[in-house]
């Protein structure tokens, strides 16, 4: 059976996004209402003078369609160094560092930089991308355009050869340089069976090239119960 998609867009800009779900799962995708995903990996992070490579903790939280929350925490010799809290909740953007309290940012490029930041790495998933709120254009042999009509974010999602996710780029404001930059999330062509889902073995991410994180999935929940509260300020993992 055909994977079905409801998304908009011609016939060709389906088929490729249908054959690159099918690459990745095969006839059968998961259905995602909801996902937990945990890292290890590393980050790019600042210690003293040096800009240097540090081991990274981070969780993924999704209930689809809009809801997403990342947590990450940064550690150096085994202490840590360095936390934070994203989250999205389909209309507020909230953000942690530290100890620091849960704020809400209404700044409308960092929420706007939230927003694709997550929708970047829902996308690795590909199966979010098949909802009757994105609408699909192809930009080329291996290119898709993928725009999620609900935040009004446009998203470039490259093949390989094999129909296989290569990387995928987005604009958005760095909130790190308070600049406008590519962000990039690139995947190894080798992928994994994680609890039940196939994803990819590493995903490193780039700003305009530069390295920012890479980091390998290392447990996966498929649909479990993740209440409102988690992606509301002031909530604790």
């Amino acid at each position: 059976m055909p994977v079905l998609l409801l998304a908009q867009g011609d016939a060709t800009s389906k088929d490729m996004l249908r054959h690159a779900i099918e690459a990745r799962y095969g006839l059968r995708p998961p259905v995602l209402e909801s996902l937990r995903i945990d890292f290890k990996g590393r980050v790019r992070a600042k210690l003293g003078p040096i800009n240097t490579w540090v081991p990274v903790e981070a969780t993924a939280y999704f209930n689809f369609p809009t809801s997403m929350r990342w947590d990450f925490t940064v550690k150096a010799v085994g202490v840590q160094i360095g936390s934070g809290v994203e989250a999205f909740d389909g209309a507020s953007y909230r953000s942690a560092r530290g100890s620091k309290a849960t704020g809400i940012i209404t700044h409308p490029d960092l929420v706007s930089s939230m927003q694709r930041r997550l929708w970047a790495i829902a996308s690795v998933l590909l199966t979010p991308l098949g909802e009757h709120f994105v609408k699909l254009q192809t930009e080329g042999a291996h290119v898709l355009q993928v725009t999620n009509t609900q935040i009004n974010a446009s998203l470039l999602l490259h093949l390989r050869a094999d129909n296989t996710l290569d990387y995928v780029e987005i604009g958005c404001l760095n909130p790190d340089t308070d600049k406008q930059q590519q962000f990039t999330l690139r995947l190894s062509d080798e992928q994994a069976l994680v609890n039940d889902l196939m994803l990819p073995r590493k995903i490193s991410s780039f700003w305009d090239g530069d390295p920012y994180f890479e980091v390998e999935p290392q447990k996966a929940e498929l649909n479990p119960q993740i209440p409102d509260t988690m992606f509301a300020p002031a909530h604790k993992a």
